[in-house]
């Protein structure tokens, strides 16, 4: 039997989290494919999420994020946080872990600290190594107390981006003073964070769409193939929207594939599914998920897209033609991640940006076919900047065989 690896991941009804802690359980299950994995799920249930493919799956009792909760400042412990934070020891402490895996927390979703710190301390005091493995080096809580008093229980923070993206969310802060302490504290911590890579589940995370999935229409050869992707479906559904409307503006000459996102809400799609209704030009499918999402990105000639994390890497990967629309945040919450990470694919691809505020039909359609018709990009990648899955196997298989002999003493 090999051994037993516990990853905890919140989410606010987007898929995002759930396939990173499916790439790292892909990681882990190649390495040790005897070995036990389990998940503690503490955003709302994701009914098509795949990831019980992979361990089982514990949900939270009573979670307290949704979309209201994301569009405004949060305060609080959240909703049934004293009995939340006592089943996820109790699960700690059934299963009692080799290794305890929180993916973004500490670096980020700060709120989690009232649920999953006994967790943590369970853990810890039961023998197993605790990690973060975070996607990107986002900070929330480097002027809080608890922040460096929780850092102490974690013997690595190992981040799945390169390092160039903490440098471009740097530059992103407005205030020097912000800058100074967000640099100073991985400057701090250099000796336990590493910065791995980018990582991308190799299997579909969602299942596939079963409303429609593929034209009716055969898709003339030199047309400009156009995917739209907005990640889990979370936020912006105005990009949505104005693609489908804009897809009469761009012609026959284009042909779209909308995805909306598995997190869409009855609402969204019919409204996305009446303006489809309304169109005159048949050069459009509408989707609610895609399975195989990075052959879908591939295939396209252009993409639209929010800047996310799985969706922009994937571009960035396939070298792809891009219209980013990054998440900038809702009301009084701002958000540094998405712009941040659009001002590098901007950098180092051409893809062009374009602020939620500034979308309209007519500058989207203007937007798309500039990038249709700019040159071929000749970008080389660097090799480092793919490497998240070779980073990880090598240090689970480090502590785990390390932890395993000290379990035998």
């Amino acid at each position: 039997m090999g051994p037993t690896v516990g990853i905890y991941f919140s989410h606010y009804e987007c898929f995002g989290h759930a396939s990173r802690a499916i790439a790292i359980a892909e990681v882990f299950k190649k390495r040790f494919p005897q070995g036990n994995l389990f998940f503690i799920q503490a955003g709302i249930q994701q009914p098509n999420s795949r990831i019980d493919q992979f361990g089982k799956v514990y949900s939270l009792p009573g979670a307290f994020v949704n979309r209201r909760n994301f569009k405004e400042p949060y305060n609080g412990a959240g909703a049934d946080a004293g009995q939340r934070s006592q089943v996820c020891a109790d699960i700690v402490t059934r299963e009692k872990p080799d290794l305890f895996i929180t993916e973004l927390f500490p670096l980020s979703r700060e709120e989690s600290r009232h649920e999953i710190i006994p967790s943590l301390i369970k853990a810890s005091a039961q023998g197993a190594a605790v990690w973060a493995v975070a996607g990107y080096p986002l900070l929330t809580s480097i002027n809080e107390g608890w922040f460096e008093k929780i850092l102490k229980l974690y013997q690595r923070i190992i981040i799945l981006s390169p390092a160039q993206e903490k440098e471009f969310i740097a530059n992103s802060l407005s205030r020097t003073d912000d800058r100074r302490k967000y640099l100073d504290f991985f400057e701090r911590n250099m000796q336990r964070i590493t910065f791995a890579g980018y990582l991308l589940p190799t299997q579909a995370v969602v299942h596939d769409d079963e409303n429609e999935n593929s034209f009716k229409s055969s898709i003339p050869s030199n047309a400009c193939r156009v995917t739209v992707v907005r990640g889990g479906g979370a936020y912006y559904p105005k990009i949505i929207a104005e693609a489908i409307l804009a897809s009469e503006l761009l012609g026959k000459e284009y042909y779209l594939t909308v995805v909306a996102g598995p997190a869409t809400t009855m609402q969204e799609w019919y409204f996305f599914s009446t303006l489809v209704g309304k169109k005159k030009i048949k050069n459009l499918v509408l989707l609610r998920s895609a399975g195989n999402y990075e052959a879908l990105i591939k295939k396209s000639d252009v993409c639209v897209s929010v800047a996310s994390y799985h969706s922009a890497v994937m571009i960035l990967k396939h070298r792809k033609k891009a219209v980013l629309i990054p998440f900038e945040g809702y009301g009084a919450m701002s958000f540094s991640e998405q712009p941040a990470r659009a001002a590098m694919l901007r950098e180092m691809m051409g893809a062009q940006v374009l602020s939620i505020g500034d979308l309209t039909v007519n500058t989207l359609t203007a937007m798309i076919k500039d990038v249709a018709c700019s040159q071929e990009m000749n970008l080389k990648v660097p090799k480092e900047f793919f490497m998240g899955g070779d980073v990880l196997d090598k240090a689970l298989a480090g502590i785990l065989d390390a932890h395993r002999i000290k379990r035998m003493d």
